[in-house]
């Protein structure tokens, strides 16, 4: 009986270490193009991304169409999580809270936990953008969040480009949130055959969404062809870089986080 009863919990102990391991995300490229495609009444929905990491309970990553004329959702707050908008195509009308805003492709929304939110589609033409959605392990700091600034709305046109010996860059924000000490994020515009930095590593996870262009992500010892809209995710600590392989400029988002 006691090794019946020994077996079963070792079972159960592999089933759930198992579904654990399947959960977790591990660095790489994740291709839009190859996103499982779910069609809706305002167009489609692409999954490029979904799991749990080091420092995040959940972790998701999806592309939303809206049809001209649309709204996303009656205005809604979430509590338990953040959330980065990012307009891949066309012009969004961004409402959080009391503020409405219009932006454009590139443009990038910060709307953090406890905030009202919805988006609108006011033009003729689809509009399509990407949703990063943040559950933190540690958990959600409204006070934290209001204290620094809060939810932001920032149109492409809007950010300060500086030019460098790699290409440029565009500084977005570097601040406290709701779901982190630390949330940083920025633009790279980076030459061809340029490589972003020499291989390193460091404490906090990281994304990078390929705005234009192609390059080569490497991870460890292996090297991976990454093109426009596929989201990259480097896990802490694991050493990476990345280079333009193309013979244009490149362009990608590179968003950090920590605790």
């Amino acid at each position: 009986m006691k090794k019946v009863l020994f077996a079963s919990v070792i079972c159960q102990l592999v089933s759930i270490i198992c579904f654990a391991q399947s959960d977790s995300l591990a660095s790489g490229t994740f291709s839009f193009s190859n996103a499982k495609i779910t069609i809706n009444k305002n167009g489609e929905r692409r999954d490029i991304l979904k799991g749990s990491t080091l420092d995040l309970t959940s972790f998701q990553i999806h592309t939303s169409t809206l049809a001209p004329k649309t709204t996303n959702h009656p205005p809604v707050a979430y509590s338990d999580k953040e959330e980065i908008i990012i307009v891949k195509e066309g012009t969004l009308t961004v409402n959080i809270n009391t503020i409405t805003k219009t932006v454009s492709a590139g443009s990038i929304v910060l709307i953090e936990a406890g905030d009202t939110q919805s988006f609108m589609n006011n033009a003729d033409t689809m509009v399509i953008y990407y949703v990063i959605s943040f559950k933190p392990k540690a958990g959600i700091n409204i006070a934290r969040g209001k204290e620094n600034g809060g939810s932001i709305i920032l149109d492409w046109n809007e950010l300060p480009v500086k030019k460098t010996d790699k290409g440029a860059s565009r500084q977005v924000f570097e601040k406290p949130t709701t779901a982190f000490s630390k949330l940083s994020i920025h633009v790279t515009d980076l030459n061809a055959g340029i490589a972003s930095h020499v291989p390193h590593s460091h404490r906090n996870e990281e994304i990078m969404l390929l705005l234009k262009g192609n390059g080569e992500l490497q991870v460890g010892q292996t090297f991976k062809q990454s093109n426009k809209n596929d989201i990259m995710y480097l896990e802490a600590n694991v050493l990476h870089a990345f280079k333009n392989t193309g013979t244009e400029q490149c362009s990608y988002y590179a968003i950090q986080w920590s605790y």
